[in-house]
């Protein structure tokens, strides 16, 4: 075989490792055992919201610069697939009838890059590399484990200068696009529990309550996040 095709080879298998990793994070026992759940119509969600602090540790992606950030699990009746779509979700300040959908990992990321090239401050951007790591997530932390190949994503800090800003070049948003769509939550058919960050394009008031809303087979669910 040869260099060449070996290497086609060899990237083929690092993409087909990369799509066959699970995405999300894992779903805990229960929806019960998130700060807050409801049933409908036999399915179960559980919610988490992120504090500022929090998606600064869960995400090398500057997340507080766009977004308000949930993790949210989804758990479909028994023998009954789900179809799991975040077009079905919405965030609303309460007593307010403005809701905002959720933006993708593609939309997201090309926000933070755009916003990136604009600022005149010290920034923080990811940067990728190829490690040896599993598709296995630990149950606990929700991190990588075992062996296989995965892509790394890692932090660059920069300030001032003549060239590209950190976080604004296309490198960087491929990265936090890959770091926001492995992170998220997956969208189609289950037929079991699933879970992920949802990323809602819209500012944090301080001292204004946020509700989620959850449209289950045309009935609204309404669940007030607490701050």
């Amino acid at each position: 075989m040869s260099r060449t095709i070996l290497c086609a080879a060899l990237v083929a298998g690092i993409a087909w490792l990369a799509a066959a990793a699970p995405r999300g994070t894992v779903p805990r026992s229960s929806a019960e055992r998130y700060a807050v759940h409801s049933a409908r119509d036999g399915v179960s969600i559980g919610v988490v919201l992120l504090s500022a602090d929090q998606a600064r540790r869960l995400f090398v992606s500057d997340l507080n610069r766009c977004c308000v950030v949930a993790e949210i699990a989804l758990y479909p009746t028994k023998d009954k697939p789900l179809s799991v779509s975040l077009n079905d979700l919405a965030v609303r300040v309460r007593g307010s009838d403005n809701a905002v959908k959720p933006a993708s990992a593609k939309v997201v990321a090309a926000t933070l890059q755009k916003r990136a090239a604009s600022d005149h401050d010290v920034s923080v951007s990811p940067s990728v590399g190829v490690g040896y790591e599993s598709g296995v997530y630990d149950p606990v932390t929700g991190a990588p484990r075992g062996r296989g190949v995965y892509e790394q994503v890692g932090v660059g800090v920069g300030i001032g200068g003549n060239g590209p800003k950190p976080g604004s070049t296309d490198k960087d948003r491929a990265a936090m696009e890959t770091e926001l769509s492995e992170k998220g939550l997956p969208e189609g058919d289950t037929a079991a529990p699933v879970a992920g960050y949802v990323f809602f394009p819209m500012a944090r008031k301080k001292g204004s309550a946020l509700q989620l809303v959850y449209v289950i087979n045309g009935e609204k669910v309404v669940l007030t996040l607490p701050q």
